[in-house]
């Protein structure tokens, strides 16, 4: 009888094997035709002039003193050049909002033309947005987060301080130094007609000087009419940059302008609580013991230390960067002693 029951036993765990075997292998067949699916999409990138088909640029050397090729940076775009479609959409979305719990609306709106891309099979066009929130709450950096999670290329600038349009504009091309607008120039690099622009600090860029204010000149570039037909005076053409996903972050609406708000949607970011301080200790962590090339099991928060963050934090979330990693040196420094 026990010799039966030890048969039975064997033929059930060589079944058990044998399903588990075939389930790895329909999901490995599973991720294999995901992949394909992928890049089957990918091959099928639509393309887009950005310039008017069949333009091209002279060969020009420049007058300036180190001479070059005047067009270098942009030549790209007398080729057409790709729509990024992101993959992954929703599992993207939920590891942002993992990093970020505090910031749901914000997620919501950056989110919002990726969403229906689950339902339609290709992304809206994305409308500007302006974070509104007080210094440290992490508005650039949620925005740079989420845009590089979904495979934006992604450009940060901070115009807090930029008193000369002229890089937005694009400077003629008798000057002796001409360069054609920095927008132009990074939808070239980028190689998409959708990359993400994130422009820091727009309440406090300056009024402008005889060239106009930053806030003025943008206004062409979140019209998305306008954006279509802008005008670079370096290159003497029109670039489309009507699909550049623009994001501006301010302290405060107090001076931005009524035309610039009314181009973009306002979201306001609210400050992290002390409940979400271990969630995003533990992220921080993370991202530093990547950032130097280590396994981050090799530092874990315990209870006292997370207390002891979450009773300093005032919700600023450079300063508790720079709490946590005074204490991963700390234990940093222990190991090496030890």
């Amino acid at each position: 009888m026990s010799d039966n029951y030890q048969a039975k036993d064997d033929s059930s765990l060589k079944d058990q094997h044998s399903f588990s075997r075939l389930a790895r292998r329909i999901r490995t067949k599973s991720r294999n035709a995901e992949r394909s699916r992928e890049a089957d999409d990918l091959a099928k990138e639509e393309q887009v002039f950005l310039l008017r088909e069949g333009c091209s640029f002279p060969k020009r050397v420049s007058a300036s003193s180190s001479g070059g090729d005047l067009y270098r940076h942009v030549r790209r775009l007398e080729s057409p050049v790709g729509i990024h479609e992101p993959f992954n959409v929703q599992q993207s979305i939920e590891q942002v909002q993992e990093r970020f719990p505090y910031a749901r609306d914000a997620i919501k709106a950056l989110a919002s033309a990726d969403l229906t891309r689950t339902v339609f099979g290709r992304s809206h066009r994305f409308q500007p947005i302006l974070l509104v929130g007080r210094p440290g709450c992490g508005k650039s950096t949620l925005a740079r987060v989420y845009n590089k999670a979904l495979g934006y290329p992604c450009m940060t600038m901070n115009v807090g301080v930029m008193s000369d349009v002229l890089s937005f504009t694009g400077t003629h091309s008798t000057y002796s130094n001409p360069r054609p607008s920095v927008i132009v120039e990074y939808v070239a690099q980028a190689e998409v007609a959708n990359p993400c622009v994130i422009l820091d600090e727009i309440d406090k860029s300056p009024d402008g000087n005889r060239n106009g204010s930053v806030k003025d000149a943008l206004l062409q570039f979140l019209e998305p009419g306008e954006a279509a037909t802008f005008y670079d005076v370096c290159l003497n053409t029109e670039v489309n940059l009507s699909r550049v996903r623009w994001i501006l972050t301010a302290n405060s609406l107090e001076k931005v302008p009524a035309p610039l708000r009314s181009r973009c949607h306002v979201v306001h970011v609210p400050c992290p609580q002390k409940g979400h301080v271990p969630q995003m200790a533990r992220q921080m962590v993370a991202n530093f013991m990547a950032s130097i090339n280590m396994d981050a099991r090799w530092v874990t928060l315990d209870g006292v230390e997370e207390a002891v963050l979450q009773e300093n934090f005032n919700g600023d979330l450079r300063q508790l960067r720079m709490m946590v990693e005074i204490l991963i040196r700390e234990r940093m420094t222990s190991l090496a002693i030890c």
